[in-house]
């Protein structure tokens, strides 16, 4: 059974329009969300270098986090 599947997944991955679906998911969807996350960990570097001070980069990252989680 698990091979049947795995046989499939292979066969499904090398469709040329499945591949196609693929990256436009890819950069409609998760490039500009990477970006944007990349653009806000540069922020919160300038605010707080994890280098000297890691523990309170690590709070301003858990806490910006949840902000970002509660408008979700």
């Amino acid at each position: 059974m698990r091979r049947l599947l795995f046989s499939a997944a292979r066969r499904i991955a090398q469709d040329p329009e499945v591949q196609a679906k693929a990256v436009d998911a890819y950069e409609r969807g998760v490039k500009p969300r990477l970006s944007a996350a990349r653009e806000e960990l540069r922020e919160l570097t300038g605010e707080v270098n994890p280098l000297e001070d890691p523990g309170g980069f690590a709070r301003r990252l858990k806490d910006r986090v949840r902000e970002v989680n509660r408008r979700k």
